[in-house]
């Protein structure tokens, strides 16, 4: 697996010699290219200087900042000797609870593995976070940007999230309702969730990518694909009745026809 980042893992006094490789890989969704429509041509991106109006090599391209007093060009050494410690060192912070982090905020899943002689420090870290129900907080500099990182415990090994800065979260445009329930409604919804749970996500497939292998099949051979058809939407109705017909159809389609009944008989 490849290593995208090697160095310390601080701890207080505790140094650990740690690797981080990712931990996902995102794949293209079928065999689509942009194209120029009239005609099929392959769509090409170019570096072009705007100063000497021609296309540039990869080689001549830096990276700059506008100031008043003009462009300051960067390059790849002058980036290499910023003062960061988190280039090399990941420090822990803080522990904090599994549930004091906002996922909304994670942005990047990487597997850690110990280096050498760090194998029982590491062991003992996964063991003690898990057992406390612990996340751990620090800041990592990983292609050339310094991020908030998150290490948890899972099954026995240390996984690292990069999280974006509290500034990039974004708030939501609708807040929350405070709204209160009867006994009744939120008995009924909690059998909807009881009959719907599982103790492992369910196998999901990725639908798109075998449809639009269909829509390129039909094309090809000059036809074409049917509409898909559009799930009616549930009109606006009792609460009560709504959440009854779902739990009763949630339950027929996991065959669970004989299972307690809640507070209305479903």
């Amino acid at each position: 697996m490849t290593v995208v980042w090697s160095g310390t893992l601080s701890i207080s006094m505790i140094s650990l010699p740690i690797r981080l490789s990712p931990a996902t890989r995102e794949e293209r969704v079928g065999r689509t290219h942009e194209l120029h429509a009239p005609d099929g041509g392959r769509v090409r991106h170019r570096r072009f200087c705007s100063v000497e109006e021609r296309e540039i090599p990869y080689e001549e391209v830096a990276r700059g900042v506008e100031t008043p007093a003009g462009t300051v060009v960067l390059t790849d050494e002058d980036l290499a000797r910023l003062p960061l410690p988190a280039r090399r060192t990941l420090s822990v912070l803080a522990f904090v609870p599994v549930d004091a982090v906002d996922p909304v905020a994670f942005r990047t899943a990487y597997h850690v593995d110990p280096g050498p002689g760090g194998d029982r420090v590491y062991a003992l870290l996964a063991a003690a976070m898990a057992r406390t129900h612990r996340l751990a907080v620090g800041k990592l500099a990983l292609r050339d940007r310094e991020r908030p990182a998150i290490l948890r415990s899972s099954g026995g090994r240390l996984v690292l999230h990069t999280c974006y800065w509290p500034h990039e979260v974004r708030a939501p445009e609708h807040q929350a309702q405070s709204s209160a329930f009867a006994d009744r409604e939120l008995a009924i919804a909690e059998l909807l969730v009881d009959a719907l749970s599982s103790e492992t996500p369910p196998e999901l497939d990725d639908e798109y990518a075998a449809a639009l292998d269909e829509l390129v099949e039909a094309k090809a051979s000059g036809g074409e694909l049917a509409p898909p058809s559009e799930p009616p939407l549930a009109a606006p109705g009792d609460l009560m009745a709504m959440l009854e017909a779902a739990v009763r159809e949630a339950r027929e389609e996991r065959g669970d026809r004989g299972g307690s009944q809640g507070p209305s008989g479903v």
